[in-house]
């Protein structure tokens, strides 16, 4: 098994991004989906209260019409850090289980074949065991299709300006030594003899986030990431920002908006052509309609999703 390890320059600045991102805008159409017998979703129920309000996501999740039975899903969500001095992701976990369920009822995935981390469970070392040995030895070579979802922190290294997601028990003042490297995420999933990967990033790696800094004492920074990302063989990779931007909480919903919005496009508003089937394309194209409005309408700010990869048109559920 050889690695094709393309290198990505992923110099995350707005203007780089927009120019790609503008062919998608206004793609998208609204579409009654059928869901079947209204239920509320598991991540949901667990958490819906006062500072999580039960959103439109959140219920009526509809039914896929293609089971994929060697389809593997990988889902980590961090909310709270071991860390005190990093701040916690409020949505975060609930995004990761809602997730889940997403993967289960809308896109055919068995249960069994997806491997979850919250929390404390998502220790550095989980994260070593999930894509350096477990995610391998649950595919099958040629036939599994790979979705990966992340949300929670990403820091840099100031030294060399690399990306690291933020562990729960990750220091980011330490990333290199105790956080999870994007280079080696993408490594290891380049070399995956998978069908196809899909991946879901509701992070930002700049070392600032909604709440406050990750890194003492310093200032937002650019960071340029070299990885496979953008020509991931049988890929395509989704981040909920660029650059130095802040990924942003949507509190009125309950949870992080990109993942809001991702999740309002799976279920079928992103389906412009009304084929029941929603690609990789037509969910950027519904993602730059309302993220980067919405940002700035809310907290003025800029948030820029990426789309990147070889599988734009991909087909991620169908009904």
């Amino acid at each position: 098994m050889h690695s094709k390890s393309v290198k990505l320059l992923c110099l995350l600045i707005v203007g780089g991004t927009m120019a790609f991102a503008q062919q998608f805008e206004g793609y998208s159409r609204v579409k009654k989906v059928h869901i079947g017998q209204p239920q509320p979703s598991d991540a949901s129920t667990e958490e819906a209260g006062p500072d999580f309000p039960t959103s439109d996501i959140d219920i009526n999740l509809p039914s896929a019409a293609v089971a994929q039975p060697n389809a593997i899903g990988v889902v980590i969500g961090i909310s709270e850090y071991s860390n005190k001095d990093v701040p916690a992701v409020d949505f975060a976990r609930r995004d990761a289980q809602l997730m889940r369920e997403y993967l289960v009822r809308s896109m055919g995935f068995k249960p069994e074949n997806i491997i979850t981390a919250y929390d404390r469970e998502a220790t550095k070392g989980a994260f070593n065991r999930i894509f350096e040995g477990q995610l391998e030895n649950f595919i099958i070579p040629g036939e599994s299709d790979v979705f990966v979802y992340y949300s929670g922190h990403g820091a840099p290294d100031l030294d060399n300006s690399t990306g690291y997601f933020v562990a729960h028990d990750t220091d980011p003042n330490y990333a290199t030594l105790t956080g999870y490297s994007l280079d080696q995420f993408y490594t290891q999933l380049d070399a995956l003899e998978a069908k196809s990967v899909t991946v879901v990033l509701d992070a930002c790696f700049s070392g600032a986030s909604d709440v406050g800094m990750l890194i003492q004492q310093a200032s937002p920074i650019f960071i340029s990431v070299e990885n496979p990302a953008a020509n991931l063989a049988d890929g395509v990779v989704f981040t909920s920002s660029s650059g130095e931007q802040i990924s942003s909480w949507h509190r009125e919903v309950g949870h992080g908006l990109f993942t809001y919005y991702f999740l309002k496009g799976l279920r079928g508003e992103a389906d412009g052509d009304q084929d029941s089937k929603v690609t990789s394309t037509e969910i950027y194209g519904y993602l730059m309609e309302h993220v980067p409005y919405l940002a700035r309408r809310m907290f003025n700010r800029e948030q820029t999703p990426q789309l990147m990869g070889d599988q734009l048109d991909k087909v991620l559920a169908e009904y």
